[in-house]
C-alpha cells in the first residue's frame, strides 16, 4: 500500500502493521498497543476491554451492543479489512476463546500455529491473539531465526497482541473468565 495510504489508516491499525512489518515470518512477539482496537472492546470499560490490570471479569460485551464476547462485528469487519489492505494478506477471525468455566491456570488453547485450531502441524498460517478480558500466560515452540528450535513465554493482559509465526506450537493458560480472539493471517497466494 502506498505511504498515503498508510497514513489515512487507523492508528491501531498502523501500529499493528509496523508491528507484523518486523516480527512476520521471523519470531514471536508481543505488542503493547497505544491505541484501542475498537472491534475487540467489551461495553463501559472506558477502552480497554477488561481495565489494563488484567482484573477484568469478563461480565461486558457477551452480547448485546458489544457483540459477541465484547468482539464488535462491524468494527471487526474493518479491522480485518484494513490489516489486510496494509499488509497484504488475508486477515480473518478464526474464532473466540472464554475460559469462564475454566479453573485459573487450565489450558485454555494448544496446538501449532497455522492449524487453526485443527491439529495439523507445519500450517502456514499466522496467528495473531488478542486478549479481550483476564489474562492469559502463552508458551511458544518452534523453529528459531537460525533454524534452531527456539521457545517463547508472555503473560498477556486486555487490548495486548502475540503474534505466533506459522509452525509455532502454542499452549495458554488463562485466568477465569479470561476472553481472546484468535486472528488468522495468510499470504494471499498460499
Amino acid at each position: 500500500m502506498p505511504d498515503e495510504g498508510r497514513d489515512r489508516a487507523a492508528p491501531h491499525l498502523r501500529e499493528l502493521a509496523l508491528f507484523l512489518s518486523v516480527h512476520l515470518d521471523r519470531a514471536p512477539g508481543v505488542l503493547w498497543p497505544e491505541h484501542d482496537n475498537p472491534a475487540f472492546r467489551a461495553d463501559g470499560d472506558g477502552g480497554r476491554a477488561g481495565g489494563r490490570d488484567g482484573a477484568g471479569d469478563g461480565s461486558a460485551g457477551g452480547g448485546g451492543a458489544g457483540g459477541e464476547g465484547g468482539v464488535r462485528p462491524a468494527q471487526l469487519a474493518r479491522f480485518t479489512g484494513g490489516l489486510a489492505a496494509l499488509t497484504g494478506l488475508s486477515v480473518r477471525l478464526e474464532r473466540l476463546e472464554r475460559s469462564a468455566a475454566a479453573p485459573a491456570g487450565a489450558a485454555a488453547d494448544s496446538g501449532p500455529a497455522g492449524s487453526a485450531g485443527t491439529g495439523e502441524a507445519g500450517g502456514r498460517e499466522h496467528l495473531l491473539i488478542h486478549q479481550i478480558a483476564g489474562a492469559g500466560t502463552w508458551r511458544l515452540a518452534g523453529p528459531g531465526e537460525d533454524g534452531l528450535p527456539a521457545s517463547f513465554q508472555c503473560r498477556l493482559l486486555p487490548g495486548e497482541v502475540l503474534y505466533v509465526p506459522a509452525r509455532w506450537s502454542r499452549r495458554a493458560e488463562c485466568t477465569p473468565r479470561a476472553r481472546y480472539a484468535v486472528i488468522t493471517l495468510r499470504s494471499r497466494a498460499d
